[in-house]
């Protein structure tokens, strides 16, 4: 936990600094036609009662911010791993989809569910992320068993290639163009530095393939999966 939360908090240090100098990293490509970057994913979506609170959240920037990405509350989720990084051209055809089914049901069967505590905000130099805090180590073993899985069938992956995840934020806005009530905009972010979202219990797992913001009009369903208490 003491872990997760110093990567949060060196985030936000280095990021709300860059943000007072309306310094933001735009992606011009957000809702562009010529954007097909695709990858595989496994993860969960968040409950309706924790996607309402960060809706309220949204909400407030939307109001101050209109034209940057904000994440519909149906679309929030927790990325367990990505399997495939988004990368340009990359379709179904290149891959055996039915062997990464597969494996990602080897990998989560008879896993229990866990809960995922989400407390406050940090950022990247693109983006607001809500933070995540796993309440067990089963988010770990879950991660584990999908790396582990994936290196014995030797299929192509690209798993840990940008960064080897180890926390459980959910994105929630990504820069569109520049920030133009930046002092208006971070006095949000501060209100909402340590607020209370809500713990999710992750009991569905799916294995998807996506576009770069997991829109749902992008997303076809591989595999999935409902974990269940141990008796």
């Amino acid at each position: 936990m003491s872990d997760i939360k110093k990567i949060y908090d060196d985030m936000w240090n280095n990021s709300i600094c860059r943000f007072k100098e309306n310094q933001y990293e735009t992606d011009p490509l957000i809702n562009s036609t010529e954007d097909n970057r695709r990858g595989l994913t496994v993860l969960s979506y968040l409950s309706p009662d924790t996607g309402e609170k960060i809706g309220g959240f949204l909400d407030e920037l939307r109001s101050i911010e209109p034209l940057q990405y904000y994440y519909p509350e149906n679309e929030l989720h927790l990325t367990v791993l990505s399997i495939i990084t988004c990368q340009q051209g990359f379709t179904l055809s290149d891959i055996d989809a039915p062997a990464y089914a597969g494996v990602f049901a080897d990998a989560v069967k008879d896993l229990p569910p866990f809960t995922i505590k989400y407390t406050g905000i940090t950022a990247s130099s693109s983006c607001i992320l809500i933070q995540g805090f796993p309440e067990s180590g089963q988010l770990n073993v879950l991660r584990s068993r999908l790396r582990d899985g994936f290196k014995k069938a030797a299929l192509p992956t690209s798993i840990d290639l940008r960064y080897k995840i180890s926390t459980a934020h959910t994105t929630a806005v990504r820069f569109r163009r520049e920030v133009h009530n930046s002092e208006k905009f971070i006095k949000i972010l501060y209100k909402y530095r340590n607020f209370d979202f809500g713990t999710v219990t992750i009991d569905k797992l799916e294995l998807v393939f996506n576009n770069w913001y997991q829109n749902l009009s992008h997303t076809k369903q591989l595999s999935h999966c409902e974990l269940r208490k141990i008796q």
